[in-house]
């Protein structure tokens, strides 16, 4: 008569399910934590993996380029031309000869014992990684060779800055080259020698960067002349490096918002180019084509430019930090004049905090273009300056050792060649051993995750 009534819910059975639910939310929460804490393991990994072999591919290229350089002058001597001319001349030749070697090295070395764990194996992945510095070192020296023969001319430097500049924007350009880079990104080691000996032309930006810092490096110098005392030149140098910063960044973003829109543009071109009506004859097919290889010529100006504003950022960063450690706080006038004891000092205090500054930038909080654009470029610096830093060791050793044995330099770098490489060999293989295994542990740590959580 009054109806059945709803039978009052089982009290245990809705705390079973409400049981559940927390341990699904428990179980999705541990796999979200596990999954972040893989990633932030794979970002310091990938991280320090780089700093390590830009840094060590940066030592490696400059001893290398100087030990050539001593023995390709030894080679010109007897010829009794002028030393500055000497100088150049050997400095063209070895970077003739990494043009032709280096591309040769790489291509054979491509697919060498990839996949293997042996210490052969990463000596061959060290070698690898070394000789893109090797080729672009040696053509830093070339310019640097050219501008001691010409002399302080401001004008031969700023041609010269305009000329490779242009010739590195011709040689992107072309559509030779395009097609061996794409081919070097999709067959990895299948690509033909011609097409990687291309792609090598690609590392001439630090070339472009050192030719562009020696003109804009002219203003700070300047001021060095009215003003020896330490203080001054510290603080004129960092004014500088925070101008050329602002000026670096500002035009950085600039340029790649420029360089998207034309790679919009390009994309337009082409897809006109697919949509061409033969009735409407190639006049209009002509201005595309027209269209598309200019929006491919600012494209790589673009990309070199900015390529270019990353190295001259990196030697104002590297030229800041030797004003304050060796002009302020050691009262020498130059890095070369205080000694291998304060270079090795230098380089193991930068090795340290550029690496961990190195890791906190890489973090993606970062919400504005500027704050982006400036963790970039000191991300880009940090390694190379580390390794610019223990060059500058090197170069100070070697020529303290001069004072005690009368060596001839070219033995003096042979030597440390040798040393440097075995020094390098070890720091690589190193590190290798260390990711591996912790890359191996990590991944037992989250099998072993999941393991429990089912």
């Amino acid at each position: 008569e009054h109806g059945s009534a709803e039978p009052p819910g089982d009290p245990q059975a809705a705390e079973l399910a409400e049981l559940k639910e927390s341990h699904t939310k428990l179980k999705r929460a541990i796999k979200i934590r596990v999954h972040r804490a893989m990633s932030d393991h794979n970002i310091v990994a990938a991280t320090d993996k780089k700093f390590v072999e830009m840094s060590l591919g940066t030592i490696a290229g400059w001893i290398t380029a100087q030990t050539f350089y001593f023995i390709i002058l030894r080679g010109l001597d007897p010829l009794g031309i002028d030393r500055l001319l000497e100088s150049f001349l050997a400095r063209l030749i070895y970077a003739v000869l990494a043009s032709i070697l280096v591309p040769v090295l790489d291509w054979s070395l491509s697919n060498k014992m990839s996949d293997s764990e042996h210490f052969l194996a990463d000596q061959v992945h060290l070698v690898k990684i070394c000789l893109p510095m090797f080729f672009a070192w040696a053509w830093k020296d070339v310019i640097s060779a050219a501008f001691a023969l010409a002399g302080e001319s401001l004008l031969i430097q700023i041609a010269t800055a305009l000329a490779v500049t242009s010739a590195m924007v011709v040689v992107e350009t072309l559509p030779t080259f395009r097609r061996a880079r794409q081919a070097m990104k999709e067959r990895g080691g299948s690509d033909s020698l011609f097409e990687r000996m291309v792609a090598m032309l690609g590392n001439l930006a630090l070339a472009v960067g050192f030719a562009w810092n020696t003109v804009f490096s002219r203003v700070p110098k300047h001021f060095f002349s009215l003003v020896k005392a330490p203080m001054f030149v510290f603080m004129v140098q960092v004014v500088y490096y925070v101008l050329m910063t602002t000026f670096i960044i500002l035009i950085a973003m600039r340029l790649r918002a420029w360089k998207r829109q034309r790679h919009q543009e390009k994309q337009e071109h082409a897809e006109a180019e697919k949509a061409h009506d033969p009735e409407r004859g190639y006049s209009q097919l002509v201005v595309h084509r027209v269209s598309s290889i200019a929006a491919d010529a600012e494209v790589a100006g673009l990309s070199v430019v900015i390529s270019a504003l990353h190295f001259v950022y990196a030697w104002a960063q590297l030229d800041t930090v030797n004003a304050l450690f060796f002009n302020y706080l050691l009262g020498c006038d130059s890095a070369g004049l205080c000694g291998y004891r304060n270079s090795f000092n230098f380089a193991f205090l930068a090795s340290f905090v550029f690496a961990r500054a190195t890791a906190m930038l890489k973090c993606d909080g970062r919400v504005t273009s500027w704050n982006k654009e400036s963790a970039a470029l000191m991300i880009k610096a940090f390694p190379m300056n580390t390794g610019w830093a223990w060059a500058g060791y090197c170069k100070a050793a070697i020529a303290d050792a001069g004072t005690y044995v009368p060596f001839d330099p070219l033995w003096s770098y042979l030597l440390c060649t040798a040393f440097a490489w075995m020094a390098i060999s070890v720091i690589h293989r190193n590190l290798e051993v260390e990711l591996r295994a912790w890359d191996r542990h990590c991944k037992a740590e989250a099998d072993s995750c999941e393991l429990i959580l089912h």
